[in-house]
């Protein structure tokens, strides 16, 4: 499971669920209850990934912390016509970089 997120508009006991399947590689979204959703997060040998739930995101079961922040710089090359001088254009990105006490460390937009 990658995402749980509240259902929209409220239900009671429901959630959205986004996930990726081993298998074919597709992503999937769809309902399910809470009830069922904690039935696939407990089963045994369910592989422990990075989840988000709300704004959390989950490693080892636990919340991820904020370990620090950076200012990163994205560029692409751009030939707006066939032939045109390539341009290069350049995003700037505030990160976070988020930390699990197992050591696991991953970045993510601020």
């Amino acid at each position: 499971m990658n995402s749980i997120q509240s259902h929209y508009p409220p239900a009671p006991n429901m959630v959205e669920v986004s996930y990726e399947c081993h298998t074919c590689k597709y992503s999937y979204e769809h309902v399910a209850s809470v009830g069922r959703v904690a039935a696939v997060l407990n089963r045994p040998g369910v592989p422990q990934g990075v989840l988000q739930f709300g704004g959390q995101y989950l490693h080892c079961g636990e919340p991820m912390k904020t370990k620090s922040c950076e200012l990163r710089r994205i560029q692409a090359p751009l030939a707006l016509t066939p032939g045109a001088q390539l341009r290069i254009y350049e995003v700037l990105i505030n990160t976070r970089i988020l930390g699990c006490h197992c050591g696991f460390r991953m970045e993510i937009p601020d």
